[in-house]
């Protein structure tokens, strides 16, 4: 890292995730190192250090406070970095604007996130990897009403709660109201949400334009009777959705640019010309191992719908319009 800063004294990006080998690191990455390596990065805007475990609230809060220019981190599987660390942390780096890491530690609930957007009132994207943490389930946030009445966040653009279990309604209904500008939600493989907590944020986020939903094992979205302008990108891929849905979705999401279905075993070529029909912005759909759409029918949506760039078929065989005419 000394050798990078030495060489590259006005590097703005530096990606050292997920190294091989980082033990000998902790023995020297503390106190004067820290600040002098830290200084070195003058110029720096973002810095990904995933799975550098010896990353802490100290080498954390150096880091922010020297690199005046920051403005994202992704700090993902840091496991000696604490919330109290991160949020102490960003008062020295109030104009960062990105900030992804694990929840290892959940004491304080969704409290500690809305502590995070306080002390960095810049800050338009959150990711929260709970993927990488052994922590199963988020209890509820305690004390809805309060929180929700003093935190109101039109800045955050970006929210990711990936592999978050234990997302309750109450929950939903905060995150909505606080969030009201959210253009990007990633809310992948977060089980205990049901149909309804899903609309009732696209009811009150009208700014989505990009929506994970994939391995939401109860997501159908068949009561979407409401318009969905802006969303221009949605994941449905490892979910149950169905015909029945595909139809709900392309009249209410008729401005859709890209598609996900992969693995929705659910899914026939009739939903899929649903939405080839309705979707008239529609460049790419993946259709990835849906076993009951035939690569025919894939290869005349294709040539109906002239917007279409590409199309994953059930097959893996990417289709577009340069080599339509081969297939």
């Amino acid at each position: 890292m000394s050798l990078i800063a030495n060489c590259f004294p006005l590097l703005k990006e530096l990606d050292l995730s997920n190294p091989v080998h980082c033990n000998d690191l902790v023995n020297f990455l503390y106190g004067e190192e820290v600040e002098e390596l830290s200084l070195a990065f003058f110029k720096l805007r973002k810095v990904n250090l995933t799975d550098h475990y010896y990353v802490n609230g100290k080498f954390l809060f150096q880091l922010f406070k020297s690199c005046k220019l920051l403005e994202e981190a992704i700090i993902v599987k840091c496991i000696h970095l604490t919330e109290a660390g991160i949020a102490s942390a960003l008062l020295e780096r109030p104009t960062l604007r990105s900030l992804s890491f694990t929840p290892y530690e959940l004491q304080q609930d969704y409290a500690m996130l809305f502590a995070f957007i306080r002390n960095c009132p810049s800050l338009s994207e959150i990711r929260l990897d709970y993927n990488c943490c052994w922590v199963s389930q988020i209890r509820s946030v305690k004390n809805y009403n309060s929180l929700m009445d003093f935190v109101v966040s039109p800045q955050i653009k970006s929210l990711s709660l990936q592999g978050s279990g234990g997302l309750k309604d109450k929950n939903i209904k905060m995150f909505a109201s606080v969030f009201p500008n959210l253009q990007l939600l990633d809310l992948s493989q977060c089980i205990d949400m049901s149909e309804e907590d899903i609309c009732q944020i696209l009811r009150r986020c009208c700014e989505i334009r990009e929506l994970n939903l994939a391995y939401f094992s109860r997501v159908r979205l068949r009561k979407m009777n409401f318009e969905v302008p802006k969303l221009e990108s949605l994941n449905l891929s490892h979910t149950k959705v169905d015909d029945e849905a595909l139809f709900a979705i392309s009249k209410s999401c008729s401005g859709l640019l890209q598609l996900s279905l992969e693995n929705c075993c659910n899914v026939t070529e009739k939903g899929v010309k649903h939405v080839v029909e309705n979707c008239r912005q529609l460049r790419v759909i993946n259709l990835r191992n849906c076993h009951n759409v035939h690569a025919d029918d894939v290869a005349l949506m294709l040539l109906s719908r002239p917007s279409l760039r590409k199309i994953i078929d059930p097959t893996l065989l990417a289709l577009n319009p340069e080599n339509i005419a081969e297939v």
